[in-house]
């Protein structure tokens, strides 16, 4: 049965990388998207991972990132508004903030990755496409360097599976769960006949 299996991988053709035109018109439109997140965040400072349960509701004037677990929080972003939640339930406004140009250009780079929104991920980064992935590394010019490389994973079905954001100093891993999106993704293409 592994001969098999190995058989057919070395005949089967190899995946062709994604390219910004599928990935555009897969994306486009989105109205909602929700999903279970699986999120782990390493780096030179941790004794070791730190592994959290998340629930994802984006709309495009809404985003809720709610942890539930370790700690039970949430973060809400309207606009240029943020709300933290603690463990407690106690909500801090931090619109101040959005003044900052860093929280400024880190909510619209949220709302771009969430949704696959390649014009404006490729306006303060070169993007580069693989077969199942695209990596997104800034610009020199750009002034707000908020990671040093950014991986957003595909599935088979070109879903979004995975984003990896890497800093200096750490690196956060997202692997997306039961995605629900409206509208629903266009289906892909039937492969071509060999």
């Amino acid at each position: 049965m592994l001969a098999l299996l190995l058989a057919a991988a070395l005949v089967a053709p190899p995946a062709a990388p994604l390219t910004r035109d599928e990935l555009r018109a897969r994306y486009a439109g989105i109205r909602s998207l929700s999903a279970d997140v699986l999120q782990v965040k390493e780096g030179r400072f941790w004794a070791r991972p730190l592994e959290s349960q998340i629930r994802l509701r984006y709309t495009p004037d809404r985003i809720v990132w709610e942890s539930l677990s370790p700690v039970r929080t949430s973060v809400v972003i309207e606009g240029d508004h943020l709300t933290v939640s603690g463990a407690g339930g106690q909500a801090r406004e931090l619109s101040a903030l959005a003044s900052d140009p860093r929280v400024a250009a880190l909510l619209s780079f949220i709302r771009s990755l969430i949704t696959v929104d390649l014009a404006a991920i490729e306006r303060d980064f070169d993007v580069t496409y693989g077969v199942g992935e695209l990596v997104a590394t800034p610009r020199a010019l750009s002034e707000v360097k908020l990671f040093e490389r950014v991986r957003i994973g595909f599935d088979a079905r070109h879903e979004l599976a995975e984003l990896e954001l890497e800093t200096a100093s750490e690196r956060t891993r997202l692997t997306f769960l039961r995605i629900v999106r409206d509208p629903p993704p266009p289906a892909l293409p039937a492969p071509a006949a060999r």
